[in-house]
């Protein structure tokens, strides 16, 4: 071999090695910068969304306790009117933390005890005429929470002085009085539960080194899996889609509305998109900026796929924004606003169940309801 043919294939050689520590590098460098990402977004999602949001949480069940106690202590128009108030602040902090049933919110059936809806008025009746229940059974599922409170706390077509004679001058209205508060207690010790293994261990474990890949166990996986499930079966359907008869051959059922007894069903359904919108982009509950999935797709390289879940979100938003409570008044009156925003949520749905997961590549690992 001439000297021009060895310098020739060693330069060959040579190039050949170089691109391919160069590409090597590239891929490497991607995904150092992938799991970085990922990891200041769990740490962000935990500290400065999870938390302060079941912080607060709690404090509003806390507040909605001390109002149970009130009227019960002074029933009037006033105490009434407070009690009623502080539900619906409850109800909307609700929204802020439904996202996250996994870990002990899970084990404990946090959503199951708290907002399994649309109530069921004759078992509440029941076991109050009865005063024998177990709340949580799974016969009392539908009779307990905040539903079950909105219910006695509401009425249908009552007004607030015939809801006050129900628990001052009716036969069984000591009775009533205490199914009002076993409901709070019941809402309030599932609620300490929950929050306080997040502040002793459950917010570490979320952050452990052993959790933070993409796979089944991980806290990603979680993660995505309770955002995704919950946006589809509790978001969507629930809030909306069952609602306007998606589920029921197009026969509406305006009674399935998650705030029937109260009236501001669309402002739960808002305030919930708002959360999920919080998630993606990682902003903290107080308002300030992070990492969040946005970033973490950012990272991997699909911009162009964060781009569109936001669109996409802020599109729902508006949607939802031009339904007028009461919900059901509204889909009896004039249901096809309240199909369009179905719709425009599920565009969202598209987006983060296939695209999003796959891109992160965790695994959807709850059952769909209908395959779509």
């Amino acid at each position: 071999m001439t000297f021009f043919e060895r310098f020739t294939f060693s330069a060959l050689l040579i190039s050949s090695v170089l691109l391919f520590s160069s590409c090597g590098g590239t891929d490497s460098d991607t995904d150092n910068n992938s799991s970085t990402v990922r990891s200041d977004m769990l740490e962000q999602t935990a500290n400065n969304i999870i938390l302060p949001s079941y912080q607060a949480f709690r404090t509003e069940v806390t507040s909605l306790k001390e109002a149970g106690d009130n009227f019960a202590e002074n029933a009037t128009e006033e105490t009434l009117t407070d009690l009623q108030d502080q539900l619906k602040n409850t109800r909307l902090a609700w929204q802020h933390v439904s996202l996250f049933q996994f870990g002990t919110a899970k084990t404990v059936l946090l959503r199951t005890s708290a907002n399994t809806f649309p109530a069921d008025t004759d078992q509440i009746e029941d076991n109050i005429d009865a005063g024998d229940y177990t709340l949580g059974s799974i016969s009392n599922q539908a009779a307990a929470g905040f539903p079950t409170l909105g219910y006695l706390l509401h009425g249908q077509d009552e007004t607030n002085q015939q809801i006050l004679a129900a628990y001052t001058e009716a036969e069984d209205a000591q009775k009533r009085l205490k199914y009002l508060q076993d409901n709070l207690s019941f809402i309030a010790n599932k609620t300490s539960e929950v929050v306080s293994a997040w502040e002793e261990n459950e917010g570490q474990n979320f952050l452990n080194a052993e959790n933070a890949g993409t796979d089944t166990g991980s806290s990603l996986g979680m993660l995505v899996n309770a955002m995704v499930r919950h946006y589809e079966r509790f978001l969507r359907d629930g809030k909306v889609g069952i609602p306007a008869g998606v589920r029921s051959a197009g026969v509406p059922r305006p009674t399935a509305t998650e705030a029937y007894y109260g009236g501001y069903s669309v402002e739960l359904a808002l305030a919930n998109l708002e959360a999920t919108k919080r998630l993606f982009t990682g902003a903290g509950y107080d308002g300030s900026s992070g990492t969040g999935l946005e970033e973490n797709l950012d990272a991997l390289g699909h911009e162009e796929l964060s781009d569109d879940i936001i669109t996409e979100l802020d599109q729902a938003k508006s949607a939802l924004e031009t339904l007028q409570d009461p919900l059901s008044t509204q889909i009896e009156s004039n249901n096809d606003p309240v199909l369009t925003a179905f719709q425009e949520l599920q565009q969202v749905l598209t987006l983060i169940k296939a695209d999003m997961t796959s891109r992160l590549g965790v695994t959807i690992t709850y059952q769909d309801n209908d395959g779509d």
